[in-house]
């Protein structure tokens, strides 16, 4: 990684030299033409995010710009900002991106060594082209970030939710056309760029505006770098300020679960399970996997049958399908009971005898159905 220190920090990851090389490489076919090519598109990407850093500079935002495997990226942190800012903070890198086109196309008007035409015509008509492409209204580009803040400003969180649907449709069209034109590496980018904003549409279901709020998500970010930082009590204490100020969404499920797992490790299984219980429908797989885990601890059969399947994918083992198989017997059905037990059995070690005596399983030693998975074990 190299770093540069000063007013807009900069650093640059090694995958994005490679990946610069490998583009560099396509377009010219020779080591020097992928050299030429490789300092065309540092300074593009270094103009276009120093467009988005300065503008937030300006804003009383602490800017740092990261190049990376895909191009640049410029975060910033500060006071609150309103949407008219966080617009042209996103405006101004494609802006500062046609400025570099109008200064090669400029430069053109002079008489320049015939390798000196070749790089400003190669710089004009690739800043050209990502200008145009980075505004399409489709996330993470700035297009599509330009539209998520005009509808969130104007609609809210429902505004959100739909610049993330609109721009999953617009991706996919384009997508398909590139395509269908034989341009399979740009198609590949705008059919991942389509997934990511679906994936991220289907999540914001439960998005609240409290979600939004860079109060609670600021409150979280540090929560969750205390827990890095092995600070488990202050990310404790953070994490239930979070669900404190918020009663359902995204922030108050995710908070929940970093709860349940602290909770977890300090052996408090108890408060842990009365924690996930209630948010169950909205889990993800690791958190998902100890309520299952947690229920048949407390003879919760209809949790444990709600989430078998879905656990046992996620992560199977002899202990969960033997928690499935108990869930089942408790709940007298026999012959999916009986396949759960024959799961466990094909993990090894397991004494079956010993397990019907099981007062779980006593009531389906007459269940025929039941009784044909155990003469298969015998």
């Amino acid at each position: 990684m190299i770093e540069f220190s000063g007013p807009i920090p900069l650093s640059i990851h090694p995958f994005y030299w490679v990946f610069t090389a490998i583009i560099g490489w396509l377009f010219s076919g020779s080591l020097a033409g992928m050299l030429i090519w490789m300092g065309i598109i540092l300074v593009s990407v270094l103009f276009h995010e120093f467009g988005h850093a300065i503008t937030a500079v300006l804003f009383k935002q602490k800017a740092r710009i990261q190049l990376v495997a895909l191009g640049g990226v410029t975060m910033y942190n500060g006071p609150k900002l309103k949407f008219w800012q966080q617009f042209l903070i996103t405006f101004n890198g494609p802006l500062f991106g046609f400025l570099l086109f109008c200064i090669a196309t400029v430069l053109l008007k002079f008489n320049w060594p015939l390798v000196f035409t070749k790089v400003l015509l190669a710089t004009q008509m690739a800043n050209l082209f990502w200008t145009v492409m980075n505004l399409l209204p489709v996330l993470p580009l700035d297009g599509g970030q330009l539209l998520r803040i005009v509808l969130e400003a104007s609609f809210g969180v429902k505004g959100f939710k739909a610049s993330l649907l609109i721009g999953a449709v617009i991706a996919v069209l384009f997508a398909l056309y590139f395509f269908l034109v034989q341009a399979f590496l740009i198609g590949a980018f705008f059919f991942m760029f389509a997934f990511q904003s679906f994936d991220s549409w289907r999540k914001s279901r439960y998005l609240t505006p409290e979600d939004r709020d860079d109060g609670n998500k600021e409150i979280i970010i540090r929560a969750e770098e205390a827990l890095q930082a092995g600070k488990s009590e202050e990310a404790k204490q953070l994490f239930t300020q979070v669900r404190e100020k918020v009663s359902e969404g995204v922030l108050f499920y995710t908070a929940t679960q970093y709860l349940a797992f602290l909770n977890l490790k300090e052996e408090k299984r108890e408060e842990a399970y009365e924690l996930l219980l209630p948010i169950k429908d909205h889990l993800d797989d690791e958190a998902m996997c100890l309520l299952h885990e947690l229920a048949a601890e407390h003879n919760n059969g209809q949790v444990v049958i709600d989430l078998s399947t879905h656990c046992y994918q996620i992560a199977p083992s002899q202990k969960m399908a033997l928690n499935n198989a108990r869930a089942f017997a408790i709940l007298r059905q026999g012959k999916l009971a009986g396949g759960w037990l024959q799961t466990a059995w094909q993990f090894g070690g397991l004494n079956v005898e010993t397990l019907l005596q099981e007062e779980a399983f006593e009531p389906l030693k007459g269940d025929p159905e039941f009784m044909s998975f155990i003469e298969d074990l015998k």
